[in-house]
């Protein structure tokens, strides 16, 4: 991009840069953001559909019967299902899937039968106290690093940057309860790779 440096950093802030190695960099970023954009909004309406139709099984009025700690995000009172469920965060339909433990609802059984944490991080584990994780684990651990991408990429953070370490900064620590915790981290060069994954286990055709 031929912008004139200062110029960059007038209309992006100094601030925002100093995020990133360079403006090329941050440049990159948003690239990256260009391409996953419509991969992750077709994730989360695909999860959000799937945990609805779940919990309607047993009643078709659920959302006005949640628990307490759990709260619809729309501001006005429309009792209209199909309006409130596409008004509401990704955030809420984890907080829906962890009480109800439907996590794996997301989710064909095969996909999670097959997924490999290391595919994308070659130090993640794949087993929990020595034991293998079971697809409500697998299934947990898969929305809440979707949901650190989701929320990372749309409000225009560095989806590319690495700890000083040198382990990817997009990581999830996974509560699993009973003092078992999980972590899953991704490199950035494979989040395409990772989300188009997911797409295709919910048929192959949204991956292309």
């Amino acid at each position: 991009m031929n912008i004139d440096e200062k110029k960059y950093i007038e209309l992006y802030s100094q601030a925002r840069l100093n995020g990133y190695f360079s403006t090329q960099e941050h440049e990159q970023n948003f690239q990256m953001l260009d391409k996953i954009a419509s991969k992750l909004g077709r994730i989360e309406i695909i999860i959000r559909n799937r945990i609805d139709r779940k919990m309607s099984q047993s009643n078709k009025d659920w959302l006005f019967h949640l628990p307490e700690h759990i709260h619809l995000d729309a501001s006005d009172e429309t009792q209209d299902h199909d309006i409130l469920v596409s008004r509401q965060t990704f955030g809420f339909w984890i907080k829906v899937a962890r009480h109800y433990k439907i996590e794996p609802v997301a989710f064909k059984k095969d996909f999670l039968d097959n997924f490999s944490f290391k595919k994308y991080y070659n130090k993640n584990k794949e087993r929990l106290n020595k034991a293998e994780l079971n697809d409500y684990q697998k299934a947990c651990s898969i929305l809440l690093l979707t949901k650190n991408i989701r929320n990372r990429a749309f409000h225009f953070e560095n989806l590319l940057k690495l700890r000083k370490s040198g382990i990817p900064r997009l990581s999830v620590k996974v509560d699993l309860k009973e003092n078992r915790v999980f972590y899953f981290s991704i490199e950035p060069n494979m989040i395409i790779e990772y989300l188009d994954d997911i797409l295709e286990s919910f048929d192959k055709a949204l991956s292309k």
